[in-house]
């Protein structure tokens, strides 16, 4: 019996010992395979990021954070289906395509190598150091690829500059103070009315979609693409040169600093609320934009101003309607109301023509005319809107489509600009045409050759008054926009602040201490970029979180 339980006793530490080496190493495979799956999604996510920020520059070329978070969700209107296929295909389907042909090349090179007997003992851990460093650094170099093509370094030095105690564009922000007509109703930031009695010019401003002073150059481009407009327009006055402020570049910024004074931040950007990030996303509504900001449509809404607003393209799409509607427009005609009408001119990723959107506004500007009462009408053109897409009415005579498709929509402006002529509309309005930004420097875009690393772009502009109009400061930027066109409607403003602009009729002499115009070059670099935070949370209406 002894010798029985001995067997057994040793039987049993024999099968313990067994055991135990069986489950270390099946601890161990499961180990290393949870790594080899970690690695590659971590390559995975660094082909994604570095896809992403490629795809982006190649479309749109390098942006910012704030026009990421505008733009990211998409929605209708928003350039076709065409442009999100394309997104899919770069960002999502090659870099998958891409590591899992990698993925198993390298397995089956790594049991080659392994039968062979070359990974073993040194060999098995330098490929696993290898492995190590490849796992931090793909997706590190990813981020990187993307990070500068959205200026995050940039984005964070704001912060950081702002956390140290740096000045930032809400120390600088006047909300403007005007004189208010008889009628009007008044409200925050007004002070006694003095103008009483004076003369208030209509005002017609027409945003042209990417126009810049480069398409005039003859040196540059096969032909003058402005000639039409400039032809309409000889005699008109002009600031030298409009800057697109830095961060910008896209449509609602450009209206956004023009009409506000300020660069267009999200409130996502800035607080926990992300739900505005959503703006125009599968086409519902926002409910307002910006409400605590005062725009150029609230300043003449009060000096009793009927605001109009016309444009092809859906209003939905980036909350342009809600920004409309949420400072003093009365109207917004705009994509959804052109199908309504049976208008077919449409092109179907962003919608219709320039010469359909300028023959319904010949009809809607003679409309407000005649009513006696002082009006704001906004325009803002499509057909230069990437992708080129050529209508009937446009002529496809040169090498670059988008060359003769410019040409075209600055006849549309011109003819548009004869009728207002021809009707008498300019012997009592103020006419503004402008850029609503640069051209998108973007490989996969118009006139990359011509423009890439080009220095000293500026955002063409002509402006008529009755009376004329001499500019004090021909070197401004979008900002300094919205005092000027309330300056240039007859509006007075106090110290010819709005925004954080100063108003282009003044000279730096004119205003007192405390503007932007007190700044030099890098300061005011770093206040138009500042994050202002707390600032913003304000003007969106979000409260500031636990």
């Amino acid at each position: 019996m002894a010798r029985d339980d001995d067997n057994t006793t040793l039987s049993q530490d024999g099968a313990a010992g067994a055991a135990a080496p069986v489950e270390t190493r099946n601890r161990g495979r499961w180990f290393w395979g949870a790594a080899i799956v970690v690695f590659w999604l971590l390559v995975l996510l660094g082909a994604v990021f570095a896809a992403g920020g490629l795809w982006v520059r190649r479309t749109f070329g390098v942006i910012s954070v704030d026009q990421l978070l505008m733009n990211l969700p998409g929605g209708e209107g928003a350039g076709g289906g065409e442009l999100i296929v394309s997104a899919a295909v770069t960002i999502l389907l090659l870099p998958c395509a891409i590591v899992l042909v990698i993925l198993l090349l390298t397995e089956k090179s790594r049991r080659e190598l392994h039968r062979g007997g070359v990974l073993r003992g040194g060999g098995r851990w330098a490929l696993r150091g290898i492995a190590l460093v490849l796992a931090v650094a793909a997706p590190l170099g990813g981020a990187a690829v993307f990070g500068s093509t959205i200026g995050a370094a940039e984005y964070v030095q704001a912060y950081a500059r702002e956390a140290a105690g740096g000045t930032t564009l809400a120390d600088y922000y006047a909300v403007p103070r005007h004189g208010v007509s008889a009628n009007a109703q008044g409200g925050p930031g007004m002070r006694p009315d003095s103008g009483e009695g004076r003369e208030r010019r209509n005002l017609v401003t027409i945003y042209l979609e990417s126009i810049e002073d480069t398409f005039a150059d003859e040196g540059i481009f096969e032909t003058n693409m402005l000639a039409p407009v400039q032809e309409a327009t000889e005699g008109w006055d002009a600031i030298p040169a409009l800057h697109q402020y830095e961060g910008g570049g896209w449509t609602m910024a450009g209206l956004v600093s023009t009409q506000c004074g300020i660069p267009l931040r999200t409130a996502g950007a800035v607080s926990d609320a992300t739900a505005l990030n959503l703006i125009g996303h599968d086409g519902e509504a926002v409910d307002e934009y910006l409400p605590g900001a005062t725009c150029l449509g609230d300043v003449l809404s009060r000096e009793g101003y009927r605001n109009v607003y016309m444009g092809g393209a859906d209003a939905r799409f980036a909350g342009k309607g809600a920004f409309l509607e949420s400072h003093g427009y009365d109207e917004v005609h705009a994509l959804q109301e052109w199908y309504g009408l049976g208008e077919t001119e449409i092109r179907s990723d962003w919608g219709l023509s320039d010469r359909r959107l300028f023959e319904r506004a010949r009809e809607e500007v003679t409309r407000l005319h005649e009513q006696g009462q002082p009006f704001n009408l906004t325009l803002l053109t499509l057909d230069t809107h990437e992708s080129p897409y050529h209508y009937d009415y446009c002529p496809d005579d040169t090498a670059e489509p988008m060359t003769s498709i410019t040409v075209c929509s600055m006849e549309q402006v011109a003819g548009f600009v004869d009728y207002l002529e021809q009707t008498g509309v300019l012997e009592d309005t103020t006419v503004v045409l402008m850029g609503d930004h640069l051209k998108f420097e973007a490989e996969t875009n118009s006139f990359w050759d011509e423009l890439r690393n080009r220095e000293g772009r500026t955002i063409f502009n002509r402006v008529w008054t009755p009376d004329g109009v001499e500019f004090a400061r021909g070197d401004i930027d979008q900002f300094s926009m919205f005092p000027t066109l309330l300056e240039l409607a007859g509006v007075e403003l106090e110290d010819h602040r709005a925004g954080i602009g100063v108003s282009a009729l003044v000279g730096a002499d004119e205003v007192p201490a405390g503007t932007i115009l007190d700044l030099d070059e890098q300061e005011y670099r770093a206040v138009t970029q500042s994050r202002a935070a707390a600032f913003y949370r304000d003007l969106w209406g979000v409260e500031a979180s636990g």
